[in-house]
């Protein structure tokens, strides 16, 4: 049977009289999927949304949508190497090999393609971009290599044990099916009689699937707006000040601290575009190559509490099981095992030219720097010149993870995520000043 037509049964219990979703027992198919959501960079989740044939919420992925319309509407000319452009457009999930394992997988239909070098008597970098040379001798690594999957065939499920069965919340809060902690959260849940229950049973399939990593990004209640979808609830995603950065649990992040100019709006501190050379434009491409799991890592969930995926993510790293995945390559014409490594794209540059300055607006879309596109877009915000001034601020740590939260909660990431750095006194510097007239 084709994938998109392979279905998973849901048993829910829906409050009728509120007409929501209150909870799900499902088994380790279902719960195996969700958990694979965690793996997917965020351009992974751009590129397939923006192909979902009931995308109707075009806003769903937010500025990362903005991110990946940028990297495809600028020149080649503009990137590095044919390859950096590539391999942002083309996100790749690492966990690939264990998704494709998934009964229903919706990143199935573009597998990772592995090439090594054309030169025959070469070996030992790989790549996932035909684009890439060799470290070695600088030839494209546009030879296709093949891998064996030489898993234990004995391992058995993918996240989670195929023989356990679980309880989904409304906001994707996975726990073991236990009856009285399910009671429990029912409780919770507002429910004080078990008469306004209903039970329904659905099927997920690919389209469903498709739904629910929108919804995990968009609403508060993913299953409700699946299952239900005229209960729809948008996250909010007004400006709101991010005034300190939240600690890590990884320890020191080395970070090269970037300058970056601003054109603030200084009636009330709303930062309107940002300009800036490589560094920075590469920091903020670099958002769409990572896994939506590693976000938690990377910015805690305190202060990102109504993204629904932050509870899909705290039950799985309490029941995702280690598993070790061992890959063998090798070449159409040589079955014999090597050591690889992986050849990267960038060598010692970012994924954009040196000499190239850029302009990013308050939604992170990124073009290349044009003083009359500057005017124009102020023009478009209907905001007189005398109200613009330009402000020089640092970018370091706590700025990168302010912008990366601001990047899940706002689509004013800009604003959101340096705001603190704004000055609000008037300053002497203002932008599209009149000239003084000589006397």
């Amino acid at each position: 049977m084709s994938a998109s037509k392979i279905e998973i049964p849901l048993k829910v219990l829906i409050h009728k009289q509120e007409e929501r979703v209150v909870l799900a027992e499902t088994n380790s198919d279902f719960v195996d999927i969700l958990f694979s959501f965690l793996t997917l960079p965020m351009g992974t989740i751009v590129r397939l949304l923006s192909s979902h044939v009931n995308a109707s919420q075009p806003e769903a992925i937010g500025i990362f949508s903005n991110l990946y319309g940028s990297i495809a509407n600028l020149e080649d000319t503009y990137f590095a190497s044919v390859a950096c452009k590539d391999v942002l457009l083309n996100t790749r999930n690492s966990a690939e090999a264990l998704c494709e394992k998934l009964k229903v997988n919706i990143d199935g239909d573009n597998p990772i393609d592995y090439f090594t070098c054309v030169d025959h008597n070469c070996t030992g970098y790989l790549s996932i971009s035909r684009f890439v040379r060799c470290s070695k001798c600088s030839k494209l690594l546009n030879r296709r290599a093949y891998f064996h999957d030489t898993t234990s065939g004995d391992q058995q499920g993918v996240f989670v044990q195929p023989t356990a069965s679980f309880i989904v919340m409304d906001d994707l809060h996975v726990i073991p099916n236990i009856p009285a902690l399910t009671l429990a959260l029912v409780e919770n849940s507002g429910v004080t009689d078990f008469g306004v229950l209903e039970e329904k049973t659905f099927q997920i399939g690919h389209t469903e699937i498709l739904d629910l990593l929108k919804y995990s990004i968009l609403s508060k209640t993913p299953l409700t707006s699946t299952l239900l979808s005229k209960n729809y609830k948008k996250i909010d995603n007004s400006v709101q000040l991010i005034n300190n950065c939240m600690s890590t649990d990884q320890g020191t992040i080395s970070f090269k601290k970037m300058t970056v100019k601003l054109l603030v709006q200084k009636s009330n501190g709303t930062i309107l575009l940002a300009y800036s050379s490589r560094d920075f434009i590469d920091f903020l491409f670099s958002f769409i190559t990572i896994p939506l799991g590693r976000f938690k890592s990377l910015i805690g969930t305190e202060r990102i509490q109504k993204i629904c995926w932050n509870a899909k993510y705290r039950a799985a790293s309490g029941t995702f099981i280690s598993l070790a995945y061992h890959l063998t390559m090798y070449s159409s014409d040589d079955c014999g095992d090597r050591e690889i490594k992986l050849a990267s794209p960038l060598g010692e540059a970012g994924f954009l030219n040196v000499s190239t300055k850029y302009m990013v607006t308050d939604d992170l879309v990124v073009t290349p720097l044009s003083s009359i596109s500057c005017v124009k877009y102020i023009h478009s915000c209907q905001i007189p010149p005398s109200d613009i001034e330009e402000q020089v601020v640092n970018i370091g740590m706590e700025e990168a993870l302010n912008l990366l939260r601001a990047s899940l909660l706002s689509t004013s990431v800009l604003t959101n995520g340096l705001k603190h750095l704004i000055r609000t006194e008037p300053s002497k510097n203002t932008v599209m000043k009149k000239p003084k007239e000589d006397k």
